[in-house]
């Protein structure tokens, strides 16, 4: 649920999530721990697949643009996950290559369908399903949010396709600096 922003973050205020427990495939064929391989650094989970053909390019395309705004040293801090929902087309390689369009130090992560479902059953995220669009083309409806996990690995704000690149960028550094919306 999302509730009404009065603070000085510009992103989504929700209800707090947790991070997720689980292993995944990284995009360099590594096993990955989504809790415990981002222990002690902001951490952003996003759904999504590399064909889709709007809120995913635009969402990792708005994460990259903030990425840049901000100072090196604060993005040594924080992991951007971006977890397949579509592991039959997205390979480590796929994924690796899409994601290095918008920034390298993202990380592509896989598992089969089962395991990527219970993580987001974690998370309270609707598991989306299989569809064709008008040319024939698979295409899965997915939730469009990317959780914002502060370094305690509950997640009290999300970022949408449509946050301002600025916006991110400006929550991002107060989520470094330890800060969380309340």
């Amino acid at each position: 649920m999302v509730l009404i922003n009065t603070s000085k973050y510009k992103g989504n205020i929700i209800t707090p999530v947790t991070k997720p427990v689980g292993t995944l495939t990284d995009d360099l064929g590594k096993p990955f721990s989504i809790k415990n391989d981002t222990a002690g650094v902001v951490t952003l989970l996003f759904f999504g697949y590399t064909h889709c053909p709007d809120e995913c390019p635009l969402t990792m395309s708005n994460t990259g643009a903030a990425f840049r705004m901000i100072p090196a040293a604060d993005r040594a801090k924080i992991r951007v996950l971006f977890v397949s929902v579509d592991p039959g087309r997205d390979t480590p390689a796929r994924l690796r290559s899409w994601l290095g369009n918008f920034n390298p130090a993202f990380i592509g992560l896989r598992g089969s369908l089962a395991q990527v479902e219970a993580l987001e059953k974690q998370t309270g995220l609707p598991i989306g399903q299989t569809f064709k669009d008008s040319a024939g083309e698979a295409q899965l409806d997915h939730a469009t949010e990317m959780f914002a996990f502060s370094t305690d690995n509950v997640a009290t704000e999300a970022f949408f396709p449509s946050t301002p690149p600025a916006n991110m960028a400006n929550d991002l550094k107060l989520l470094v600096a330890g800060g969380k919306p309340s």
